[in-house]
């Protein structure tokens, strides 16, 4: 059983064939479908340092093939894997899922599926924003129009929520989904009760955490954030949100996350890659990502 592997390296990208799979935890997986999107886009622009070669992909579904730990509950089952997992996050402080075989920590496998389809690549992540709408009290400011902040204004819009997008870039993906989204802080109120900090960019996410009077503060582990500038004299909560319990929140907006979805998949690409090598000029990924079913 060969590996290979996608790798991403000193702003080159190559496939890497091993003799044998490289096994570094205690999940063998056969790699199905991996969505890539802001993460990846986060990773090839730089804003993540890179110590060493990393194979990308954050997300997707995979089929079990072997647990070393024992634990055979695992085996022959379909999962979907989320990026984040007890060794950080996935395709970015770990190898991630663009190889045909994988080897991860069973933190990362989130939900089993029975008939797993292309779109399923996205559950972990509408899982995440499903978790983050739960820490939202309106009036909410999204910032950042990623896939991650354009659903999460869509679901809070489907359950009745007023919010606004506060995007630099990538505003075309809040707007082909219909939803209220400015690129100028100056055109925002001043004062909101939720901010909801989803994207990787510095500057957007320094401007309103600076410039704008908000009482609870969501903050989505996707964000890549390591500092928060907030006002001495302000009095905010804050929220960092990871993977948490989802189940029943999942459960009871069971109507609203399926619209989302179906709204939100139409704009990802779904690409078919008979071999790795047709993936390269997929990366980095352009508007809301795309879904790679590998063969």
């Amino acid at each position: 059983m060969r590996q290979k592997s996608l790798v991403y390296s000193s702003g080159v990208v190559d496939v890497v064939e091993y003799p044998a799979v490289v096994i570094s935890d205690d999940v063998l997986a056969k790699t199905l479908f991996v969505y890539i999107g802001d993460l990846e886009r986060a990773v090839f622009s730089g804003l993540v340092p890179l110590t060493r070669p990393l194979v990308p992909g954050s997300s997707g579904v995979v089929r079990v093939i072997e647990v070393l730990s024992g634990r055979t509950e695992y085996t022959g089952k379909y999962y979907t894997v989320t990026p984040l997992g007890e060794r950080g996050l996935l395709g970015v402080s770990v190898n991630g899922l663009l190889s045909n075989y994988v080897s991860l920590d069973d933190s990362y496998l989130e939900e089993e599926l029975t008939s797993p389809q292309p779109q399923d690549a996205l559950r972990s992540l509408f899982n995440h924003v499903v978790h983050l709408a739960s820490k939202c009290e309106e009036p909410v400011l999204v910032e950042g129009c990623g896939l991650i902040g354009v659903a999460l204004g869509a679901l809070l819009g489907e359950m009745g929520f007023e919010n606004q997008l506060y995007c630099e870039s990538g505003r075309r993906n809040a707007v082909l989904l219909d939803l209220n989204v400015t690129t100028h802080i100056s055109n925002l109120s001043k004062k909101w009760r939720t901010l909801v900090i989803t994207s990787s960019s510095a500057s957007s996410k320094y401007r309103v955490l600076r410039e704008l009077e908000y009482s609870n503060l969501v903050i989505s582990a996707l964000s890549l954030t390591e500092w928060i500038p907030i006002r001495k004299s302000y009095s905010v909560r804050v929220s960092f949100v990871g993977r948490g319990d989802f189940r029943g929140e999942v459960e009871d907006l069971g109507g609203e996350i399926k619209k989302v979805l179906h709204r939100v998949y139409r704009l990802v690409r779904v690409i078919r890659a008979g071999d790795l090598d047709s993936v390269k000029g997929l990366l980095p990924p352009r508007g809301l990502g795309t879904i790679i079913v590998l063969d």
